[in-house]
C-alpha cells in the first residue's frame, strides 16, 4: 500500500490512511511511498558519532543521546511521559520531526498540536493520530505510515525525529488482530506475532547510509502498573538502543522529569 509522503505534509495532521483531519484542504503532494520498506544493510548504515541535543538537561548530562538513536521511554500511566515527548518536539535540534499519536485519547491529540508543538513547532512537524477509539489494523497502519514518512525525509538527507506514543498500544492493536484470527496466546495474552512485529518497526529508524539523514526515535511504552518486567517493556528494552525510565516514586514527590538515572541507560552514550 502506497500513502502520500512529501514537503507539502509538514504543518499538517493525516490519519492512519494518509487522509487530513485538520480542515487545511487537500494535502497537494505529488510523490507515494510504500508502507513497509526494503530493510536497509547493516553494513551501510552510518554510525552513531555526534551527539543530539533533546533540550532536556537531565537527558543531555546522564542519558545523552546520538544522532540517529532509538530509544524508549518507559513509565506507568501518569507521570509525565506525553509532557517529556512533548519538550522533545520543541527543543530538540532536529530539521523534520514526525509524530505518530498511536492508540491514546483522542482528547490528547489536540492538546498536543495545539499546547505541546505550538505554532512554532508545528511547521516542522507531521502528526499521524490513530486515537484510541479506531480500529487497531488502523493504529498499526499509523505507525507504519509515520516511520514511512520519517524515512522518506532521512532519504533526502535531512535529520529527523520520530516520536511515537506509545509502542505499548501498537502492540496492542497486533495482539487484538492475531487473537481475532486464532493465534494462540503465548505470553501475559500476547501471542508470538506481536513478538516479531516489534522489531521489524523499530528497525526502519536510525541512521541512513555515510553522509545520509537520520532517524532519531523516542518510543514511549506503557510499563503496566509500574512493572519494568511487563513482557512488552522487556521486548522494547532489547531492540532499543537505551531506555529512559520514569518513576512515579520521583513523580509523587513533583520532582519532574521524574526520570530514574540508576534504572535508565543510553546505550550509544560512550
Amino acid at each position: 500500500k502506497h500513502l502520500p509522503v512529501g514537503d507539502e505534509l509538514l504543518g499538517r495532521v493525516l490519519d492512519g490512511a494518509g487522509r487530513p483531519l485538520d480542515s487545511l484542504g487537500p494535502l497537494g503532494t505529488k510523490g507515494t511511498r510504500s508502507l513497509q520498506s526494503r530493510p536497509l544493510n547493516p553494513l551501510q548504515r552510518a554510525p552513531i558519532e555526534s551527539s543530539l541535543d533533546v533540550g532536556i538537561r537531565a537527558i543531555n548530562a546522564m542519558l545523552t543521546v546520538g544522532r540517529g538513536q532509538r530509544l524508549g521511554l518507559f513509565a506507568g500511566s501518569g507521570v509525565g511521559k506525553s509532557v517529556l515527548l512533548g519538550m522533545m518536539a520543541r527543543f530538540t535540534a532536529a530539521e523534520v520531526i514526525v509524530v505518530g499519536l498511536i492508540g491514546e485519547r483522542g482528547r490528547e491529540v489536540k492538546e498536543f498540536i495545539e499546547h505541546t508543538l505550538g505554532a512554532e513547532g508545528r511547521q516542522r512537524s507531521v502528526v499521524v493520530a490513530a486515537p484510541a477509539d479506531t480500529s487497531p489494523l488502523m493504529r498499526l497502519q499509523g505507525a507504519a505510515y509515520a516511520t514511512t514518512i520519517a524515512e522518506h525525509f532521512r532519504d533526502q538527507g535531512r535529520h529527523v525525529l520520530l516520536i511515537m506514543d506509545s509502542l505499548t498500544r501498537f502492540a496492542m492493536a497486533q495482539r487484538e488482530i492475531a487473537l481475532a484470527i486464532g493465534e494462540p496466546p503465548v505470553t501475559r495474552g500476547y501471542p508470538p506475532s506481536v513478538f516479531a512485529r516489534l522489531p521489524q518497526l523499530v528497525e526502519r529508524a536510525g541512521n541512513g547510509p555515510e553522509g545520509g539523514g537520520s532517524i532519531t526515535a523516542f518510543y514511549t511504552v506503557l510499563a503496566e502498573g509500574d512493572d519494568q518486567q511487563d513482557p512488552i517493556a522487556d521486548a522494547a528494552r532489547a531492540i532499543l538502543d537505551g531506555h529512559i525510565v520514569l518513576t512515579r516514586h520521583l513523580a509523587d514527590q513533583g520532582h519532574y522529569p521524574a526520570i530514574d538515572i540508576e534504572a535508565s541507560i543510553s546505550r550509544a552514550m560512550t
